[in-house]
């Protein structure tokens, strides 16, 4: 099958990985599956160091007539079966550019706030085959976007293969000792993603490990001074030799094995990619139970589940698992395997190609 994944944002987050992750397993499984980017997009670097094909098209917006025009008349040259596309925006530029091309187009919703102005899209969301959500968290709040039965849920797959050697030498790295106790975050550094309870919590635990660090790995979104405020947070805290700031890693999956325990703090995570990531690398988590982490994290069986925006029961099941090498290797232990049976690459690569089949025999004629 001839497959085109579509975005259009410049930055490169959760739901870009998820959109290389998805390219790359559709590959592996056979089909021809290419990536449409904007020139000055993050993503096309990313997908190339996977070896993953990039086509560039100056897409500037669902309004714009000349963007509409370019894609179409790509996807006709190239015989394209799914156009795939990501976020609200490329919705309305799959679903016009797709008119006469025969072209079916899927879109997929990797977060839990609400569409703008849906009301006057309707029309373009009425052309999507399906739409996907990546956890029924996700699916519920997308609830009224396209009819029921074209609404479904593939939760995001990751690679279960992992680099063992980009932990420890992230701590010799940052000068922590191989046995230090070192709880660890990736993540967007933004104000959703609860990162000012996360420092509170580790600001809790200094008495009881006064050795404790916190590697953060993510950076904030340009030009939105959020990682300034952290490291303020921080410093006011007394945390700034405690706190490591590490910026953007490409082998960010790779580096939760240098914590260990791997925390999610966010006030509302749509499916916890990097949860998944921690879990595969047998590292236990603790994760705020909202949104989507539920459906990844058994309470007391990977690892823990807190309410949000609550930092004394972060800190009290961090201390938990800091304090029992044995339970944080049980955690970590059930935690990859849940990831091996629920949640690889393969997997949402096959559920991701259904749901195409199934849209595709919608189609008329």
């Amino acid at each position: 099958m001839r497959i085109c994944q579509l975005s259009t944002r410049r930055d490169f987050y959760g739901g870009e990985v998820c959109l290389a992750n998805l390219a790359r397993g559709l590959r592996q499984r056979g089909h021809q599956t290419t990536c449409v980017v904007r020139p000055d997009a993050r993503l096309a670097p990313e997908l190339a160091a996977r070896g993953l094909p990039v086509h560039v098209l100056p897409l500037r917006d669902w309004y714009e007539p000349v963007s509409i025009a370019r894609l179409a008349a790509w996807l006709r040259r190239e015989r394209v079966a799914i156009l795939h596309a990501h976020n609200p925006r490329d919705w309305f530029i799959a679903a016009a550019a797709t008119v006469g091309t025969g072209t079916v187009c899927v879109g997929s919703r990797h977060l839990l706030r609400p569409v703008a102005h849906v009301a006057l899209k309707r029309s373009f969301l009425q052309r999507l085959g399906a739409m996907i959500a990546v956890s029924d968290a996700v699916r519920v709040s997308a609830a009224g976007l396209v009819v029921p039965e074209r609404l479904v849920t593939v939760p995001n797959g990751i690679e279960l293969e992992t680099e063992e050697q980009a932990g420890p030498a992230l701590r010799r790295e940052l000068g922590l000792a191989p046995r230090q106790p070192v709880v660890g975050c990736v993540a967007r550094l933004s104000p959703e993603k609860g990162l000012g309870d996360l420092l509170q919590a580790v600001s809790l635990l200094r008495g009881r490990w006064p050795q404790l660090a916190l590697i953060l790995v993510g950076e904030a979104p340009a030009g939105s001074g959020h990682a300034d405020d952290l490291r303020r947070r921080a410093a006011g805290l007394g945390l700034e030799d405690r706190v490591h700031f590490c910026g953007y890693r490409r082998s960010a999956a790779d580096l939760c094995a240098a914590f260990d325990v791997h925390v999610t703090s966010s006030l509302a995570e749509p499916c916890g990619l990097a949860t998944l990531e921690a879990m595969a690398r047998g590292r236990p988590v603790v994760a705020t139970a909202s949104g989507g982490s539920p459906e990844l994290v058994d309470d007391g069986v990977e690892g823990f589940l807190v309410p949000p925006g609550d930092p004394v029961r972060l800190a009290a099941r961090l201390d938990c698992l800091l304090d029992s090498e044995g339970l944080r290797r049980e955690m970590g232990r059930r935690g990859r395997a849940r990831v091996e049976r629920d949640f690889g690459l393969d997997l949402m690569a096959e559920r991701t190609e259904a749901v195409y089949l199934e849209a595709l025999a919608r189609v008329p004629g």
